[in-house]
């Protein structure tokens, strides 16, 4: 059996690319058009691919319900004119998978309705070993994590419980800052190499995936925020959805 187990929302991210060399004379918005569309598996999904192609297996639960992103976007600049979402809350979770059974899960949660608070606090309780990137507010239902992976805007989320942060979390909160790099108790871990952003979709997936199977692997935080790192800006020098270049096997 698998060891890992990765549980969230999942989506469809679609990209359609064209030229926009003109506005339309109907209104002052461009006109693109369009010449191809590549389409990648997003949110938890993406997450599970990251760690696959990291080299580890995982067994998935996710929502059934199909989600869709897609980014309409001019080829030549790279510039997203505009994202459409077809979005919408999905069944919540059923857990018929036994938690205890896995050394490792990772929670990827989009707030999309699949994982309610009282379903995530039984799974976290559960979890030998937890990784949660959440949108919803910190407060105690996430006291049973191991880490906690939270980008800076989320971070700063006013309906978070800051005391509870600075305290109790405080050695748990991994908190992304872009091309800055992470925080991880009041240490900042830059980037080793400086690179060209081109695209940010799914760079926070590819640092839960490489954070959780690093760290899995080592049980070395700091090492693993570092080999997180290395894996976020591989993937945010390149188009669209990509992939880390490293291994972790």
């Amino acid at each position: 059996m698998n060891k890992i187990l990765i549980i969230g929302e999942s989506c469809t991210d679609v990209f359609i690319y064209g030229d926009c060399n003109r506005l339309n004379p109907e209104a002052p918005t461009p006109v693109l058009n369009e010449r191809y569309e590549n389409s990648f598996p997003g949110m938890a999904a993406n997450v599970l691919k990251n760690l696959e192609m990291l080299g580890l297996k995982a067994v998935f639960l996710t929502n059934k319900e199909k989600i869709v992103k897609t980014r309409y976007i001019d080829e030549k600049s790279n510039y997203i004119l505009l994202r459409l979402d077809k979005d919408f809350e999905v069944d919540p979770c059923l857990i018929d998978k036994d938690i205890e059974d896995y050394e490792l899960v990772i929670i990827s949660d989009y707030d999309k309705g699949f994982l309610p608070q009282k379903i995530l606090q039984q799974i976290l309780n559960k979890s030998k070993l937890s990784f949660i990137d959440t949108k919803k507010p910190i407060d105690n239902w996430i006291k049973s994590a191991s880490f906690i992976k939270i980008n800076e805007v989320e971070f700063q989320n006013p309906k978070n419980d800051i005391r509870l942060m600075n305290t109790e979390l405080s050695k748990k909160l991994i908190i992304t800052l872009g091309k800055k790099g992470a925080v991880y108790d009041k240490e900042l871990f830059k980037p080793k190499k400086e690179v060209l952003v081109r695209d940010v979709a799914g760079a926070g997936d590819a640092f839960l995936a490489a954070l959780a199977g690093h760290y899995y692997l080592h049980k070395n935080i700091k090492n693993a925020i570092d080999f997180a790192n290395l894996c976020a800006s591989q993937v945010v020098s390149k188009r669209a959805i990509a992939y880390p270049e490293e291994k972790l096997l």
